[in-house]
């Protein structure tokens, strides 16, 4: 549960909308990501992390995060995206809960309701694939667009 609520966080910072130059396709990969997902599947150095039937959910509302577990908060904060990076790059910083203080590094990927995002829950070095490997700290989500 403690890894699944660092990843959500880290998640959550997708939504940030930069404040350079480049934030008009921030914003527009920002825009894609408002509203809550939930997680389809989960997985921390190379090992796949069980899902339970009701697990957490993350809602991005403008540059803000929160990965929630029913009314509980397990993490929440704010994040910086950068899509001009292959692969696009996310700065997740961790204002509450699981992490708080943290900046996690990260990488996403949007396809229409579809979001997969890898993440250093440390904040040491950004992964560069959408995969995670035995002691190197990165957790990997895919999600989906929650129906209304």
């Amino acid at each position: 549960m403690r890894n699944r609520i660092a990843f959500v966080l880290g998640i959550a910072l997708l939504a940030s909308v930069s404040a350079d130059d480049k934030s008009d396709a921030a914003k527009k990969d920002s825009d894609k990501l408002q509203g809550t997902w939930t997680f389809v599947s989960m997985e921390r150095g190379g090992e796949k992390l069980p899902q339970g039937d009701t697990g957490p959910v993350i809602t991005f509302d403008g540059d803000k995060f929160a990965v929630k577990a029913g009314d509980q908060v397990l993490q929440a904060g704010t994040q910086t995206l950068d899509p001009s990076k292959k692969p696009k790059a996310v700065d997740s910083k961790v204002t509450e809960g699981e992490g708080k203080g943290t900046t996690m590094l990260g990488i996403y990927e949007i396809d229409g309701d579809n979001l997969k995002a890898c993440f250093d829950m440390e904040g040491k070095k950004r992964p560069t694939e959408f995969k995670t490997a035995a002691g190197d700290g990165y957790m990997l989500a895919v999600m989906k667009r929650a129906k209304k």
